[in-house]
């Protein structure tokens, strides 16, 4: 995600593929004899094992994540992770294979294995060293993480780092003698232009960051040099986990990656339709989503532009990169400056990235082939041609890893992730398609109550934020427990449609083509004798808060409850408090003069007396407690039965083992008491219990 958007975490934008099923049978999930495994439980999906890489939990595919091959490609390295509840950590391990040895079997050896009680990873940005060292950002519980080696031949573990606040990205020199890090500085009070004692000037400073007392967060780089101090330089930006730090070869040069507060405004002039609303949408003092290269010189500490340019966003955050051996140049595709005479060369240049050698230490421009490029940015990559590690699963087959000998197509299993999962009912899980009410096609997948019996019509729980027919996944999403439980749900007697996402248009139609998809979906399940339309529930996350309010303000059909988990709700006191122009664009323009009908028309926020039914709201954060509070207070102001739970050191993807089971069996409970009249909990529910009959006794008033 990007660094505003990593803030408030506003939109997911993954795209999604669904298999499309040629007849009405081929959605009907067979009827299942008794079966004697066990039901799916919120513990289950938790300690589910899965690959620790961050990339993969984000819902990107597993290709070229699960294993890490050391340079001579003697050795390759498979990071895991798995929730403990008891503990309340996520514990993730290293896990080493020879190559050689992959077809006979082989026992991993188990090189590290450390566990968070944060929300961050406990072993991150893992990389190979040399042939016999890696390099990670590592943390215990408790503790922050720091940069760490090991050494694979003596089993010898190193801290490099022991720095006092968090450290988001870093990079290692080849000889281990210097550790360039971004971390972040030490929580300030917030202040503008002091105009006087105690006076606060309000600029570009945000609502949550004023009533935290914060100021805007920026990174600090420090290069720590073995046996020295390290040296701190501000940056004017910020560095995350998607930041980028790269050390040259001869350890002079250091190529950062990093997201702007301030924007150049000649970067106008590039053709490329987001560069443009990024620069006309940039508030003074906010970080923008676009990204940039700069390099610092170790020797006099000057930072500069790389090119002063945007990155392309094709590809990733940063585009792929090469020093040169002598690190007197660097290999990369960019686009370049528009300060150039020649009108049809800065046309050019404002549309299309170009392959090109940076120049050291002048930085001089040299144009050069794609293929040159390409050439030298494979220099040194290993060519595992003759093995090849994959991580294999569909929505019913559980995660296993293989090997395959490429030369042969002799393959062999590696590691089945969670051998436990053969004594639990899962049900099956269908792709299905549909027709929206608008009559576009939409795709998503079905998940069936173990046991389904034909020719019965279940309660449906809608779960939306897309569908991925080649993951199998506990949520229904991947992982995402912020606002989804499909396989728990489905055990609980519900069937579950996993919507497929719609195009993100960011304009007026996005609620109402999400409508037509909803109740296209409905329609198209009634049909087909699956579920009773008079028990259907619906969750929005994220994006698709939005989406579903809209929903809930404007559709005739009768939910039964719905819950909204943390994210954008193209409201009225969400624009006044972000500024975000996403809003804006959602509702037809800004909410003054002419435009305002139209936000009276389109915002769920302007529309909540038209909500008719249970109503859960669950933030995750500060910031999402402002970010839902129009939906509470309007529902609440009205009397309308809403509850409103926050998990206030929670993240938006929820990591924490506790947090994921708070906010996955209350979803799962909410459904079950308004869908099912369900009231089964133990002693520690009673007060959610006793809170949602005062609601039923509103309803029924």
């Amino acid at each position: 995600m990007f660094a505003e958007a990593s803030l408030r975490q506003r939109t997911l934008l993954l795209s999604v593929a669904a298999m499309m099923l040629p007849a009405v049978t081929a959605v009907r999930a067979p009827a299942l004899p008794f079966s004697a495994k066990a039901p799916v439980t919120v513990a289950d999906a938790i300690a589910m094992t899965r690959l620790g890489a961050n990339e993969y939990f984000a819902g990107l595919p597993s290709k070229g994540l699960v294993a890490q091959f050391s340079p001579d490609g003697n050795l390759f390295v498979i990071v895991l992770r798995k929730g403990n509840l008891r503990r309340n950590t996520n514990d993730f391990s290293v896990l080493l294979y020879h190559t050689d040895d992959v077809f006979g079997s082989p026992k991993p050896d188990l090189l590290v294995k450390m566990s968070s009680s944060s929300n961050r990873d406990a072993i991150a940005q893992l990389r190979w060293l040399s042939s016999r060292t890696i390099e990670f950002l590592g943390e215990t519980r408790g503790k922050l993480p720091q940069v760490f080696t090991f050494d694979v031949i003596t089993h010898v573990l190193q801290r490099l780092t022991n720095h006092q606040t968090l450290i988001t990205t870093y990079d290692v020199s080849p000889d281990s003698r210097e550790v360039v890090f971004a971390a972040e500085p030490e929580r300030q009070a917030a202040k503008g232009k002091e105009q006087g004692k105690g006076e606060i000037v309000v600029e570009s400073q945000s609502l949550s960051d004023l009533l935290r007392g914060e100021q805007p967060e920026n990174s600090y780089l420090f290069i720590q040099r073995r046996g020295r101090a390290a040296i701190q330089i501000r940056l004017s930006g910020l560095l995350n986990s998607n930041g980028l730090i790269s050390i040259s070869p001869n350890r002079r040069y250091v190529l950062l990656g990093y997201w702007w507060r301030e924007v150049p405004q000649e970067w106008m002039g590039y053709a490329e339709a987001y560069i443009q609303t990024a620069v006309v949408s940039h508030k003074k003092g906010q970080l923008t989503d676009l990204s940039n290269l700069m390099l610092l010189d170790t020797t006099t500490l000057e930072l500069v532009p790389l090119i002063n340019a945007p990155n392309p966003r094709e590809g990733g955050f940063f585009p792929r990169f090469s020093w040169a051996p002598d690190s007197q140049a660097l290999f990369l595709k960019s686009y370049l400056p528009l300060d150039v005479a020649d009108a049809m060369e800065k046309e050019e240049r404002s549309r299309t990235p170009m392959s090109v050698v940076v120049k050291l230490p002048g930085r001089k421009l040299v144009r050069i082939g794609d293929d040159d490029l390409r050439r030298r940015l494979d220099v040194g990559l290993k060519k595992d041609a003759d093995v090849d590690v994959a991580l294999e699963e569909d929505m019913n087959t559980p995660p296993k890893i293989y090997v395959t000998n490429t030369k042969t197509n002799e393959k062999a299993l590696l590691c089945d992730l969670n051998p436990r999962f053969e004594s639990l009912d899962f049900g099956q899980v269908v792709s299905v398609s549909w027709k929206a009410t608008d009559g576009q096609d939409r795709t998503g997948g079905l998940f069936f109550p173990p046991g389904y019996k034909s020719g019965g019509r279940y309660p449906l729980i809608i779960q939306t934020h897309g569908f991925w027919k080649d993951r199998f996944s506990m949520d229904g999403s991947p992982e995402w427990s912020s606002a989804f439980a499909a396989r728990v749900l489905a055990a609980r007697g519900f069937i579950v449609l996993q919507a497929g996402g719609i195009p993100i248009s960011g304009g007026p139609d996005e609620g109402p083509s999400f409508q037509a998809t909803i109740e296209g979906a409905i329609d198209d399940l009634e049909r087909k004798g699956l579920i009773d339309r008079n028990r259907v529930g619906i969750a929005g996350f994220s994006r698709t808060v939005y989406e579903v309010g809209y929903v809930l303000t404007h559709s005739n059909f009768r939910f039964g409850a719905a819950v909204l988990a943390d994210g954008i709700t193209g409201g009225y006191f969400d624009y006044l408090a972000w500024r975000d122009n996403e809003e804006a664009s959602l509702n037809g323009g800004l909410p003054f003069g002419d435009h305002l009908n139209q936000w009276l028309q389109h915002s769920p926020g302007f529309n909540l007396d038209k909500v008719n039914l249970p109503v859960r709201i669950v933030a995750l954060g500060p910031d999402a407690l402002l970010e839902m509070w129009e939906w509470f207070a309007g529902l609440k102001l009205q009397n309308k039965p809403v509850d409103f739970t926050v998990l206030p050191d929670a993240v938006h993807l929820l990591e924490r083992p506790r947090d994921r089971q708070i906010a996955m069996q209350s979803l799962v409970d909410w459904f079950s008491f308004w869908l099912l009249h369900d009231e089964t909990h133990d002693a520690s529910e009673e007060e959610q219990y006793a809170r949602w009959e005062q609601l039923r006794s509103e309803v029924t008033r």
